[in-house]
């Protein structure tokens, strides 16, 4: 299903006017430099094609006959390769220049041999350069030596005749050359392809996927075998899994060109996700969905991906998009076709191969829809401050050991989007990480937004998976002061007021209440909280607001008739939403009632 998905992706992007995808028999190439031929095949200059990008100076992209897969040893490509392979140029271990001899004859034999023949000026100038170059002229002639140290940092080389349009491997009637050679080179295993079901020239060895952080910079494979163990009824590699090479190189294709891409991919954590959508012309559906995933503002901040990019307008577009849906109106766009089809695939490193950790198969306007429900289930008091949205990504962030995304638990990212787009209770994994970071001090650890946001959330979908309608509706995004919920949440809300008297009346303490008890208030709050409430009533005499505190903690004390022995998973959580809704009322909510209260003491003070 997923390689079927992708190879007719790939037959919709070749229909669409400068999609820049790859027709058969060709790839994209990262050229930096492009020799310059006269018709007798003299170097006469060199031209630099990099464009600045921000502060980078970036190679461009040209599609080039198809480039093999290196990953050890000597394999040269037709007109376009490394200055090692059409120069005969390369640095030592030492970093000093010297000539790639083995590579610049294997440039030379196999280019020599596809260019014999063809009727055309600019394939026979390479022809006849090829024939008289060597590395030693390389490291000698003036124009290499002038560019020793750009050419030596660049990319790939191509060829242009001088004086004519275009570069060499662009001719019709190269290509067409190319294109006979590549039918020729089928494969002479046939087959039924398990992707189209027709009997076609089977592939022996599918297309490296690059772009995965983490994999092998070659690229990594989808699709291999390389051990005796895969061998069955005496099919090796992949013919044991029987892909044409016409579907193998489709859905390769695709991939490669949604990875490459800037708006059809979000990274979480380890995890790439790519998305598509199976109708011509889904950008908008596309962009919605990718801003969803990875709410990115105007100034480019709330990305993990420094190559990302997203067009101002759309990402506007996508935003309100999100919050229509996030408030139960309707989408209001005519550009956006929610009973489109889409699909997402969630691809992660795994040495010389990737695995799939997520896939989807949805219409976009259901899957923005659950995504929609996933941040009111987060939207929680003091969100406003972050921008309103909370990525997935800052979300498993926030809740890592020392907030490293290399300690997120493997497969935690593939797990957490499958209940963001199902509406399905979030993995437990998720809600013990949140309690055991809130439970932490240090540096990184304590109640913060994010890691309270995570644990409402787990208990709203926990409470509605389980139809506990009453449960689920005592969850709020702020405080209600007035509304007594249960236990545990009233325990957090007077670990909180005992928390601020002793900050009232000590300041900034290298250790606090917080540090010492908050774990253990928690868990077991029978034996901490009568220790810190007789500590309180000292904290009470020297707080200026002591009065006021006080109150609130006799109040809330009223309505605990004893304390309890031990909290469960589900009570801590709820302690610690108590605790942070407490926290940001008297942190950041207008209260009245201490203005008025303070000004009654000062004016109780004697004059």
């Amino acid at each position: 299903m997923i390689l079927q998905a992708l190879a007719e992706h790939y037959q919709r992007l070749v229909k669409e006017e400068n999609s820049g995808v790859a027709p058969p028999g060709y790839s994209p190439a990262k050229v930096s430099h492009v020799a310059v031929l006269d018709e007798a095949g003299n170097l006469v200059d060199f031209w630099n094609i990099t464009v600045m990008k921000g502060k980078k100076q970036l190679p461009e992209v040209l599609l080039v006959p198809q480039q093999v897969s290196r990953t050890s040893g000597v394999a040269a490509n037709i007109l376009c390769d490394s200055v090692a392979y059409v120069l005969g140029i390369e640095r030592d271990k030492q970093g000093t220049a010297q000539g790639a001899v083995a590579k610049q004859a294997d440039f030379k034999l196999k280019n020599t041999a596809f260019l014999v023949g063809i009727e055309d000026a600019g394939a026979q100038a390479v022809r006849l350069f090829l024939s008289t170059w060597s590395p030693e002229m390389a490291l000698a002639h003036p124009l290499i030596v002038a560019r020793l140290e750009e050419l030596l940092a660049g990319s790939n080389v191509v060829f242009k005749l001088d004086g004519m349009p275009g570069y060499i491997h662009e001719a019709p009637a190269v290509r067409m050359a190319w294109l006979s050679r590549e039918k020729e080179a089928d494969s002479e295993v046939l087959g039924q392809c398990l992707v189209s079901g027709e009997v076609l020239p089977l592939a022996r060895i599918h297309p490296l996927i690059k772009g995965i952080v983490g994999a092998q910079t070659s690229g990594a494979a989808v699709v291999s075998f390389n051990i005796d163990a895969f061998t069955s009824y005496g099919k090796s590699q992949s013919y044991n899994a029987p892909v044409s090479q016409q579907a193998a190189f489709a859905y390769g294709t695709a991939l490669n060109y949604l990875l490459a891409g800037t708006t059809n991919r979000v990274r979480l954590a380890n995890m790439v996700m790519v998305f598509w959508g199976d109708r011509e012309g889904s950008r908008q559906e596309e962009a919605t969905l990718a801003w969803s995933l990875n709410p990115v503002m105007d100034d480019g901040e709330g990305t993990d991906d420094d190559n990302r990019e997203i067009d101002r307008n759309a990402a506007r577009q996508a935003e309100i998009i999100l919050k229509n849906v996030k408030a139960g109106l309707p989408v209001q766009d005519l550009d956006f076709e929610g009973d489109t089809r889409c699909y997402l695939l969630g691809l992660a490193p795994n040495a010389a191969r990737l695995s799939v950790r997520f896939w989807q198969v949805s219409t976009f306007g259901e899957m923005i829809g659950k995504i929609a429900q996933h941040y009111r289930d987060l939207e929680i008091v003091g969100m406003e401050r972050s921008g309103g949205w909370i990525a997935p990504w800052r979300l498993l962030k926030a809740l890592a050991v020392q907030e490293d995304t290399a300690n997120i638990p493997p497969l935690l990212e593939g797990q957490l989007l499958k209940s963001i787009v199902s509406g399905q209770p979030y993995p437990r994994t998720l809600y013990n990480l949140a309690l055991n970071r809130c439970r932490t001090g240090g540096e990184h650890g304590g109640v913060t937004m994010i890691r309270a946001a995570v644990i409402k959330a787990c208990l709203l979908r926990q409470y509605r998976s389980q139809q506990q309608y009453e449960k689920e509706a005592t969850i709020t995004v702020s405080l209600q002061e007035d509304k007594p919920t249960n236990t545990a949440r009233e325990l957090g809300r007077l670990f909180a007021l005992l928390e601020k008297v002793q900050r009232d009346a000590l300041g900034q303490l290298n250790a606090n209440i917080r540090d010492k008890f908050f774990a253990s208030a928690s868990a077991t709050p029978r034996a901490v909280f009568p220790l810190l409430l007789r500590l309180s009533q000292y904290h009470i005499k020297k707080s200026k607001y002591g009065k006021n505190v006080d109150d609130k903690i006799q109040t809330i004390s009223s309505r605990l008739h004893e304390f309890p022995a031990h909290l469960n998973m589900e009570e801590q959580g709820q302690f610690i939403l108590g605790y942070y809704y407490q926290r940001e009322f008297g942190n950041y909510a207008k209260n009245e009632t201490n203005q008025t209260e303070g000004k009654d003491e000062q004016n109780e003070q004697p004059h």
